[in-house]
């Protein structure tokens, strides 16, 4: 059980961290005017997508990295 709970704490806390990075990336991104197609977090096949203007955003099964 302790190690389930060590296991889902670090990917809560590195899928934050990765988040945050990424999304820095996205907001200076679109300030500068650079076109954003898509922005994720995680490798693999989509789990959960939506768009908003001209960018897809999508959460992905692996969440480790973006």
């Amino acid at each position: 059980m302790q190690t389930l709970q060590t296991v889902v704490s670090f990917l809560l806390i590195f899928g934050t961290l990765v988040f945050v990075h990424e999304l820095g990336h996205l907001i200076f991104a679109k300030r500068a005017g650079i076109l954003c197609r898509e922005f994720a977090i995680g490798f693999g096949p989509k789990v959960f997508s939506f768009t908003k203007n001209e960018t897809v955003y999508t959460i992905r099964l692996l969440p480790i990295g973006g």
